[in-house]
């Protein structure tokens, strides 16, 4: 159980009194648990509300194996369990398939989970991904990124209305990300990476350690030599989760962040 911290419990409403709220998008369930799992903890500590949403069911090479996409099921709930995650909005797209679909019809899906959850700030992974790189990731940043922009838009998507849900406008959109030189201190290779310069945000995550490799373990059916590389054989340090603000409706944009929240509490 993730707890609130004290100093932090008064934090989770906006300057203009809004309850504050963080959309988590991600192609893949893996994804979530090497990119901003701490994040996801560190924001439910603070009382605010975060929603984590899945483009696939599951990974290419076991997406035709029923009995296995159960168990990624299994392993998606234990990873929200992990990182205190309360809501998990599933896209039930197949791996590989997104490139088959209309790409109206996905950012219509998004726009839709935006006007619905009303997050100021949404996290996604950049077009490459970090751990793997597939067309998926691609086509899913361009959708979000789509979505932001759309999601405030009255002439938009106007079956949404019908069903009760109004424009929505979030404020901050940005890429969970891993700096060339945090690759290179871990001697890590064949991860998508970018440069140190274009990080904008570095979030203090070290609190939250436990819930990290509790939901790295989640995925041990995926990619068990993988975790135990990373976290026992390299002995590695998780204490931040670093990001790229991509879009801002904030006049205000600081250089360097240290709260995806910056500007809005």
């Amino acid at each position: 159980m993730v707890r609130s911290h004290p100093a932090l419990s008064n934090r989770e409403h906006s300057v203009t009194g809004e309850k504050l709220s963080l959309l988590a998008v991600f192609a893949h369930p893996e994804d979530e648990s090497f990119g901003p799992a701490g994040t996801l903890a560190r924001y439910v500590s603070e009382g605010i509300q975060v929603s984590l949403a899945m483009a696939t069911r599951d990974s290419a090479n076991h997406s035709s194996h029923r009995a296995e996409g159960k168990s990624r099921a299994r392993d998606r709930m234990c990873s929200c369990r992990a990182t205190g995650v309360r809501r998990v909005c599933l896209l039930d797209r197949n791996a590989g398939e997104l490139a088959r679909i209309d790409p109206n019809l996905i950012e219509a899906q998004l726009v839709r989970l935006i006007r619905e959850v009303r997050p100021q700030v949404i996290i996604t992974l950049g077009p490459a991904g970090i751990v793997t790189s597939t067309c998926d990731h691609q086509i899913l940043s361009d959708a979000v990124t789509r979505a932001f922009r759309d999601a405030s838009d009255p002439l938009k998507f106007l079956e949404h209305f019908g069903e009760g849900l109004g424009t929505f406008a979030p404020q901050k959109l940005y890429h969970c990300v891993l700096p060339s030189s945090l690759a290179r201190t871990w001697d890590v290779h064949g991860i998508s990476t970018v440069p140190d310069e274009i990080v904008t945000t570095i979030l203090d995550v070290s609190q939250f350690g436990e819930a990290m490799y509790k939901a790295l373990y989640c995925q041990r059916n995926r990619i068990l030599d993988s975790i135990r590389w990373l976290t026992e054989e390299k002995h590695l340090q998780w204490e931040s989760e670093y990001y790229t603000l991509i879009e801002s409706r904030l006049n205000r944009k600081p250089r360097r962040e240290k709260d995806l929240f910056a500007g809005l509490r």
